[in-house]
Parts: C-alpha cells; sequence; structure tokens
C-alpha cells in the first residue's frame, strides 16, 4: 500500500489481486489510537464509500485521499509505502501510517 505526494491511496497488484478483484468501491477507517488506516473493498457504493480507480490493465488501483489524509494531519510531502495486511475479522486491509505515540502534525485551520 502507498499514499502518494499527490494525496492517493495506492493499492498495489497483490492487493488487488487478492482483495480488490471486481470492487468498485472501498470505505476508509481511522484507528486514531494505533494510527492505522483501514481499506474495506465493496462491489456495491456505501454512503461515503469511495470510488476505486483502476490502472488500464486492471492490476493497480487507487482513490482520492486528500481530504481523509488532511483530517488525520498526515503529510504527504513525497510518495511512500506502508506493509499492509488483511483483517480477516473486519474484512479490509489495514497499515500504519503513524507509529504509536508520534503525534500527527496538524493543519491550521482556515
Amino acid at each position: 500500500m502507498s499514499i502518494s505526494r499527490l494525496g492517493m491511496f495506492v493499492i498495489n497488484s497483490a492487493a488487488i489481486e487478492k482483495y480488490f478483484q471486481n470492487r468498485k468501491y472501498a470505505s476508509v477507517y481511522w484507528d486514531k489510537e494505533t494510527g492505522k488506516v483501514g481499506l474495506k473493498p465493496l462491489a456495491k457504493k456505501e454512503e461515503k464509500s469511495y470510488n476505486l480507480h483502476y490502472s488500464p490493465k486492471g492490476n493497480v488501483g487507487s482513490m482520492s485521499a486528500t481530504a481523509f489524509l488532511k483530517h488525520v494531519g498526515y503529510e504527504n510531502k513525497e510518495t511512500k509505502s506502508f506493509p499492509a495486511s488483511w483483517n480477516e475479522k473486519e474484512g479490509l486491509v489495514e497499515f500504519t501510517i503513524f507509529e504509536k505515540g508520534s503525534v500527527p502534525k496538524r493543519f491550521p485551520r482556515t
């Protein structure tokens, strides 16, 4: 899993093949205590779900995460990859963007 410098969640080919195949939407979950993000693949659009966009070959997916990343205080100055794992119980891919104990930088409200 990667977060691009443009504020996109990028889902690699392994995750697409295993978990997101034939899914057009995803819900985003945030665990502030652990700094984890969860992406739950969805076949049908739900309230507050995001559209998934696929590469022409269909092996890489992406979704806009700009508002979410701003909300949680993540600064995406460069593209960064994160190890991800499948949470069978919750049915989602999860990855940590903030280490436990670190404080995200907050953007000033305008």
